[in-house]
């Protein structure tokens, strides 16, 4: 990465450029060159890498500023973190899988109290991470939506820069591809705008479906898919395409002695050959797929109803009888599919129901609530042999949101911390939870928080119905104030004595 971040120096110019990496490194040597150039403005730091991401090495060092007494809030366009968590130590302690995600929980509170890399102002940083990493960083559908996720999106906005060719897990977090093709034709469009061009060869997987479907539909089409027909693709549906095709091509038969293409009804099935049955296998799974879809989509129009009455009761220009009739409309649909569900069978077809709902209510509502669906522009593809060593990895630009919304002291951070804690690692995953905190939360501090309430911005008329994994950065912060203005609030050191709040693992000594 010290070579890919010369290609950077050469570009940005900067007057110090450091190179944080150990001794030990295989790369070292290459480095040293880059250092031994005549007037170069290359430094290297023989650090324990636990160092490298606390300042006050930094400063201590004289290699950056003192924290002032008049944080800024505008970017700090004087330092720019080029960093490498491919290659990281594991976290010393708490719930955490990565270390980046560590380090990131860290970074975003740093941002919101202006403290650390950011008391200066807000940091860009250019972040390098395996591939495995990166559903938490930036979530292609609500499901993998984490704390993480909402703390980033509270304080800067990611784009996906490079993406390995490898994508690992991706096709576990693909939505309908009718929210994939109205997010990509939008991106699209943005990259037109803005004269972005990617070529057909650095073109991730889901570019070039997103691109060559776009090409096959109209606006109209995209729109009326069903969650049939866009189904995410699963391993065995090229397979099945395959057997269909060599069947038809007469490259295998049903049983032995059957004319080539024949399906007729065979009394000896021991003779079925191997391909055959495979082949009828996959389309029993299809059909079962199939059925399944067409009760979800059922569900879902009755969904989009309830949904549309529920914007149009929010419309203030509506009048009252109006509105009144559309309530009532709205909550008889309601316990309707309500009880439509309870007697649905099948586990699996209620929770792909409550699966499809919640991406389509993230993706319409505005603004969207992935910052996966803000990107500017599609992620180029990089090859393992790129990398030394071969790695699948991932590029993030990571930029402070300007202007700032949610700056926060640090008794401020210690409280959102503490809730946000507790209600990602609690059940139920509601916003109930909070009455567990204590008694009469949830009704105090929700009552404050308007968003919650409003379809308009990503909330529900009944919050039992909306996850935690839907909670926006706004809410958030929201119940942060309201906590801060209940009368009745519990003392929190003595909360997190008791266990009830639960202290954020990520904070460093």
């Amino acid at each position: 990465m010290g070579l890919w971040s010369s290609k950077i120096h050469k570009v940005v110019e900067p007057r110090k450029h450091f190179l944080a990496e150990p001794p030990d490194s295989p790369f070292m040597p290459r480095l040293q060159d880059l250092v031994n150039q005549p007037d170069s403005h290359y430094h290297l730091l023989d650090w324990d890498p636990e160092q490298y991401w606390q300042p006050h090495r930094f400063i201590a060092e004289g290699l950056l500023p003192g924290p002032s007494s008049h944080a800024s809030r505008e970017s700090n366009n004087s330092l720019l973190i080029l960093a490498n968590a491919a290659m990281a130590f594991k976290p010393p302690r708490g719930r955490f899988n990565s270390t980046i995600h560590y380090r990131l929980l860290n970074w975003s509170r740093d941002i919101r109290t202006a403290s650390g890399f950011h008391a200066a102002g807000p940091v860009r940083m250019l972040l390098w991470c395996h591939e495995k990493d990166k559903t938490s960083i930036l979530p292609r559908t609500f499901i993998y939506r984490t704390k993480l996720s909402l703390l980033l999106e509270m304080t800067n906005h990611v784009e996906e820069t490079v993406s390995s060719d490898i994508s690992l897990g991706l096709k576990h977090q693909k939505r309908e591809q009718r929210l994939e093709l109205l997010s990509g034709r939008r991106v699209a469009d943005t990259m037109q705008q803005l004269g972005i061009h990617i070529p057909a060869e650095r073109r991730t997987e889901l570019q070039t479906e997103i691109h060559e479907t776009l090409a096959r539909f109209g606006s109209g089409e995209i729109a009326s898919l069903t969650s049939s027909s866009s189904l995410p693709t699963r391993d065995w549906h090229k397979e099945l395409r395959e057997l269909r095709d060599r069947f038809h091509a007469g490259e295998f038969v049903q049983a032995e002695g059957e004319a080539p293409r024949s399906r007729r009804r065979v009394k000896d099935t021991s003779k079925l050959t191997l391909d055959y049955l495979r082949l009828v296998e996959l389309e029993r799974n299809a059909r079962h797929v199939q059925k399944r879809h067409d009760l979800v989509d059922g569900l879902l129009a009755k969904q989009a109803k309830i949904d549309s009455l529920d914007l149009k009761v929010h419309d203030h220009d509506l009048d009252e009888p109006t509105r009144a009739a559309a309530l009532s409309e709205m909550r008889r649909e309601n316990e309707e599919l309500k009880g439509y569900l309870l007697n649905t069978k099948g586990i699996h077809t209620r929770q792909l129901f409550e699966y499809f709902k919640h991406d389509r209510r993230a993706y319409e509502q505005d603004p969207p609530l992935l910052m996966w669906d803000h990107r500017n522009a599609e992620p180029l593809k990089a090859k393992l042999e790129e990398f030394h060593p071969p790695k699948g990895l991932c590029l993030f630009d990571i930029q402070p949101r300007q202007p700032f919304p949610y700056s926060m002291t640090l008794a401020q951070d210690s409280i959102f911390s503490a809730l946000m804690t507790t209600l990602w690692y609690s059940a139920p995953d509601t916003l109930k939870v909070l009455d567990q905190i204590a008694p009469g939360a949830f009704d105090a501090l929700t009552s404050r928080v308007p968003a919650v309430w409003d379809p308009r911005r990503g909330g529900e008329r009944d919050l039992a119905d909306l996850p935690l994994r839907r909670v926006t950065p706004q809410m958030a912060y929201g119940l942060v104030e309201a906590w801060q203005h209940w009368p009745f609030k519990p003392d929190l050191l003595d909360l997190l004595r008791k266990g009830t709040l639960r202290e954020d693992e990520s904070n460093e000594d």
